[in-house]
């Protein structure tokens, strides 16, 4: 018996969310079900975390332990016929029995994407399409004050059973990619509950002024969930990579 770890992407659009649940369609059970017909014998998955409903991957890792015969190259290519074209393994390999791909992770990446617009924009159905006029500096300004290490749990939904709240935000970045149009990349040394999601909604009514910067150093304290800003919406949300 060997273990494995893959690197998976997929689009989030059409389960709801990564881990197993009752009643709904979700991507780990369709790559644990791709799997298992594969190897001929049930085969669970494990994930460095899961991604909630509608939010999309492109570096999520999994690790699996198999007796397979198939050559690690080469189960990306077999897993294809058996996976729905939205969801994908890009790599996999050996690893020792000690790799945990939840774990064993230091840091992960995640994006948002975001435009700016009053109007509907077909071919950016997958960015925030905020209807509001924003201050760019005011927004990267909020954005690298919630940077560093701080107890986030005012940027936390509720429905989590987290006692820690303390996470590290190494590195934060605003990024334009066409007219409008924006990422915000955020790494870190761990996520709470929809934190990405309340970073970006906090972060943008404040670059609208709805809320003060101000707020920030008060949520960091108080840890007071309604002294930020809406949560935005999933679909623009990818995992891009996680580090071990």
């Amino acid at each position: 018996m060997a273990r494995y770890k893959c690197i998976m992407e997929y689009d989030g659009e059409n389960y709801a969310g990564f881990q197993i649940q009752p009643n709904a369609l979700t991507v780990q059970e369709c790559t644990e079900k791709a799997l298992s017909n594969l190897f001929g014998v049930a085969t669970k998955i494990t994930a460095s975390g899961r991604t909630d409903s509608g939010v999309s991957a492109r570096g999520q890792v999994i690790h699996f332990d198999s007796d397979t015969e198939i050559a690690e190259d080469k189960i990306p290519f077999a897993l294809k016929s058996f996976l729905p074209n939205d969801i994908a393994i890009i790599s996999c390999a050996k690893v020792n029995d000690e790799f945990h791909a939840r774990f064993s992770a230091k840091a992960k990446t995640y994006s948002y994407q975001i435009c700016i617009t009053k109007i509907n924009r077909p071919l950016y159905k997958k960015h925030y399409q905020y209807p509001y006029n924003i201050d760019l500096d005011l927004l990267n300004a909020a954005l690298l004050k919630i940077k560093g290490k701080h107890n986030f749990k005012a940027f936390m939904s509720s429905g989590s059973d987290i006692s820690n709240f303390e996470r590290e935000i190494y590195d934060i970045e605003l990024i334009k990619t066409a007219n409008d149009c924006f990422t915000i990349k955020i790494t870190a040394n761990g996520f709470l509950y929809n934190m990405v999601r309340i970073i970006v909604g906090t972060a943008l009514d404040i670059a609208r002024g709805k809320i003060d910067i101000a707020n920030l150093d008060k949520m960091f304290e108080s840890g007071d969930r309604n002294l930020g800003g809406h949560t935005a919406p999933p679909e623009p949300l990818t995992l891009e990579e996680v580090f071990y």
